[in-house]
């Protein structure tokens, strides 16, 4: 001190004024402690937020009902509120709903975490053809505090990733039950193939027989349509005979009875009637004998009838017989319904014959009792006019024969139009006989083609099976298999520099920001602009600034740095260099801001507190540059800031002295420049002031 007394100049009288007030002393102290305040308190503040949210109050409602999936119980709204008792990353308050939103309201809570009713039920629709995501609520008040927000969505995603990893585990291991499952099913189906491949070569021979049979079906079938042709015709005969019949007998019954209302006139008529009694004896005679014969002709029809309807029948039950057996053959079922019908008809046609053949034996009957009657009608015309009486009563026997001959008349042709449709039918079902029987033979032949194609079809499957069983059998269904499963990839993370907590992270940001700040406000209390004693020329003067200005800014160094290793515990490669970086800072900050408090007093800071702001917002020290807008990044690079906050970066990285070198020589260009412009403007006001006039002023206040 006293080297600077003798040298009489402006050094000495600004340390002079310094020591020489007490209060000057204290407000130096005060500028000492600025840096630290601002990154003392953030840095400490902000040193490990998220190593503390455990303290953090988040209300967990839970109304999950529950729901099943694969047959297996699941709880996931439980789940999750177990998992959550042994999670100590938040302070977990289990509540009920009302409470929760009350709370968050209150701001007893910060987050609330609602699990509705339907959580599981929505859970276990994963099976589902339209599957529903479970959803967990979250509530926060982003108006009370927006960090909280952002740590709450953050909590969301981790329990989603939770809750579905469980679920899809659960989903998994039940997957996985199935395909063991699934395993056995193949070799029971491969079995089953097996015994199906037998079954079917069983089922080609019996085809073969099958169409051997039919074959012969079929032949038969032609020889029977054969003979119904010939019985057709006779039937024809016996119709058109039996029709003949039917009228004689009716025009015999209409005679008589005119015969009888002529009964009168019988007396005087005798003689013709004697005449007309011996041709009747002789032509009632004839009609017996044609009676005979054509009784004895339908009885010879009704046993070839019955005949008919025996074998149709046999026909028709062996086909029935044979059908059952083979009840998924459509053409053999067609020939089943055909042969019913043949027998149908014959049965039919042996009821007409029988009918037929009771009529023709009426028939003869009556023509024999008309000839005998026409006999005694003969014998008698001589003693007619004594026996009218005895002649009435046989003339009415003869009456009632004569519609007794009509009546079986008329049903021998009923009988005989009968037996004719039913042999048409016959011939029609006989036909279709023929026609099923050719195409169930060749249907039989492709049966049996199929059958063959069926039993090597059936090994082929049997043998994929068996491979199928063996694949799905290797297929491993464990808990270690579904949690990979649910859970198949592992992200590794690899730090190029290890930042230990938030704080440290920061660090770098806030220091730059407290050291300017410290600068900007030291030039509040110390005097920049006016000069404490004779001033001989610029350089002088702006030394004694200098000596002024620079220890206050070194000592804020000092003690931020200190507090900051020593105090907050922030981890520091190399020290020595750590505090020297942060002196180079603040002096290239000091050299800016007093540039610009020299030119411009309280518009000067003014320009540096603007200049602050800016250098915060394009500093990249919270966000990356990417993320500003285009005109901040642009000026980005010219921020004193911006490379203050790289190079204290790259020393708490340990990076190496290269890189740190070249923002420190950024930094010390920023100085040059200003100390260049700080000493032309000394020496700018140097020259206006007169030696003689130039008077120690007072320190600022």
């Amino acid at each position: 001190m006293g080297k600077f007394k003798a040298a009489g100049g402006v050094v000495a009288g600004e340390f002079k004024r310094l020591t020489g007030s007490k209060m000057a002393m204290i407000s130096i102290l005060g500028l000492a402690l600025i840096p630290l305040m601002y990154s003392g308190m953030l840095i400490g503040a902000f040193w490990d937020p998220y190593g503390k949210l455990d303290r953090m109050p988040v209300a967990v409602v839970n109304e999950d009902k529950g729901a099943s999936l694969n047959g297996q119980k699941l709880a996931a709204g439980s789940d999750l509120v177990e998992e959550l008792k042994k999670n100590a990353e938040f302070k977990w308050v289990f509540t009920d709903e009302k409470d929760a939103m009350d709370g968050l309201a209150d701001h007893r809570y910060s987050l609330a975490f609602v699990v509705p009713e339907d959580f599981s039920a929505k859970t276990a629709t994963l099976q589902d053809d339209a599957p529903q995501q479970a959803n967990v609520q979250y509530y926060v008040d982003d108006g009370w505090n927006y960090l909280t927000s952002r740590i709450g969505e953050s909590a969301a995603e981790k329990l989603k990733a939770d809750v579905g990893r469980e679920v899809t585990k659960a989903y998994a291991k039940a997957t996985l039950e199935s395909v063991g499952q699934a395993a056995s099913g193949f070799g029971d189906a491969a079995d089953g193939a097996q015994k199906l491949a037998d079954g079917a070569k069983d089922a080609a021979g019996g085809a073969k027989t099958l169409h051997d049979n039919l074959a012969k079906l079929a032949d038969g079938s032609i020889k029977l349509q054969q003979g119904v042709g010939k019985l057709s015709g006779g039937a024809a005969s016996l119709k058109s005979g039996a029709g003949t019949l039917a009228g004689g007998a009716a025009e015999l019954d209409g005679g008589l009875k005119q015969l009888a209302s002529a009964q009168g006139k019988l007396a005087t008529g005798a003689a013709q009637a004697d005449s007309a009694a011996g041709k009747l004896a002789a032509g009632a005679g004839g009609l017996a004998a044609s009676a005979d014969k054509l009784a004895a002709g339908a009885g010879q029809v009704e046993q070839g009838a019955a005949q008919v309807a025996d074998g149709a029948g046999q026909l028709a039950e062996g086909l029935k017989q044979y059908a059952a057996a083979h009840p998924d053959d459509e053409m053999l079922q067609q020939l089943v319904a055909a042969s019913q019908r043949v027998a149908d008809g014959a049965t039919k046609t042996q009821q007409g014959a029988a009918t037929a053949a009771a009529g023709a034996e009426r028939l003869s009957a009556g023509q024999r009792q008309l000839a005998d009657g026409a006999n005694q009608l003969h014998a008698g015309t001589a003693s007619l006019s004594k026996g009218l009486g005895q002649f009435g009563a046989r003339l009415g026997e003869a009456e009632s024969g004569a519609a007794r001959l009509t009546d079986g008349a008329r049903k021998l042709s009923a009988g005989a139009g009968t037996l004719a449709n039913g042999i048409e039918s016959a011939g029609s079902g006989v036909g279709t006989v023929k026609s099923g029987a050719t195409q169930l033979a060749d249907g039989s032949a492709s049966l049996e083609d199929g059958l063959h194609k069926l039993e090597s079809g059936s090994s082929e499957l049997g043998a994929k099976l068996q491979d199928a069983s063996a694949e799905a059998g290797s297929v491993k269904s464990g808990d270690d298999q579904a949690a990979m499963f649910a859970d198949p990839i592992a992200v590794s993370e690899h730090k190029l520099t290890d930042v230990p907590n938030y704080g440290t992270g920061m660090a770098p940001y806030f220091l730059a920001l407290g050291l300017y700040v410290g600068v900007l406000m030291s030039t509040v209390i110390l005097p920049l602009r006016d000069a404490a004693g004779k001033v001989k020329n610029g350089w002088t003067w702006y030394a004694s600034k200098l000596l002024l200005f620079a220890p206050v800014v070194l000592l804020q160094v000092a003690l931020a740095d200190t507090v900051l290793i020593y105090g907050i515990g922030l981890k520091v490669p190399d020290v020595a260099a750590f505090y020297g970086i942060s002196a180079v800072i603040a002096l290239t900050y000091m050299t800016i801001v007093q540039f610009l408090v020299t030119l411009a007093d309280t518009v000067g800071r003014f320009v540096a507190v603007v200049l602050l702001t800016l250098q915060l917002a394009a500093s990249e020290g919270t966000y990356p540059k990417e993320l500003l807008p285009q005109w901040l990044q642009a000026i980005g690079e010219w921020m004193p800031m911006t490379h203050a906050i790289e190079a204290l970066r790259l020393a708490l990285s340990g990076r190496s002295a290269s890189l740190i070198g070249e923002q420190l020589l950024d930094l010390a260009a920023f100085a040059a420049v200003f100390v260049a412009l700080t000493l032309g403007l000394f020496a700018l006001r140097s020259r206006k002031i007169r030696p003689a006039q130039a008077q120690p002023g007072t320190l600022q206040a």
